[in-house]
């Protein structure tokens, strides 16, 4: 009698703890970053991970914005980089193979990296996303946003890239 209580008691506490950690799970921001990179990996389109940012302007104004932030911003000009150490050339900003998406670098002195964004839009709005970040001068080492990164790193990288980058740019998007 007293064994078959204590079995009771312990199914019960067993079964207590894995619905007060399975809460935790699915409540806590790591989680849900977690599983929805995992359910990113089956999105279709050429930036699954990337994180979008709507913009009110087409997509020549908003090239010209960035453009016009590189020139105000000499820092945030890309520098020469290379592939496995060989000949360095420039990282051009420019239309992809496809025609679809403009596609362009910015340079965060601060940390030695470089970042790509990538434009789509017409003649009212743009999506920009931010894609991913390369440490360094020697490319090939690309992470993406929003897969590559814990929730805290990818939390930090979007703030700074708001704060440092897309704002600036919206800045001067509104005084055109």
């Amino acid at each position: 009698m007293l064994t078959e209580t204590f079995e009771k008691m312990t199914k019960k506490i067993i079964t207590s703890l894995i619905l007060i950690l399975s809460t935790i799970l699915i409540f806590s921001n790591t989680a849900r970053y977690e599983v929805a990179k995992r359910v990113n990996m089956i999105s279709a389109g050429s930036y699954p991970f990337s994180e979008s940012y709507k913009l009110p302007y087409s997509e020549t104004e908003v090239i010209k914005a960035i453009e016009k932030f590189k020139e105000k911003n000499p820092k945030y000009e890309v520098p020469e980089v290379s592939i496995s150490s060989n000949n360095s050339f420039k990282l051009e900003d420019t239309r992809s193979e496809n025609g679809l998406w403009f596609v362009a670098f910015l340079y965060d002195s601060n940390e030695n990296r470089i970042l790509n964004i990538a434009l789509r839009g017409n003649e009212t709005n743009t999506t920009l996303e931010f894609v991913s970040i390369n440490n360094g001068f020697e490319i090939g080492h690309w992470k993406d946003i929003n897969r590559d990164f814990s929730y805290d790193e990818n939390q930090q990288l979007k703030n700074s890239f708001e704060k440092f980058y897309l704002n600036p740019i919206k800045q001067i998007l509104k005084n055109e």
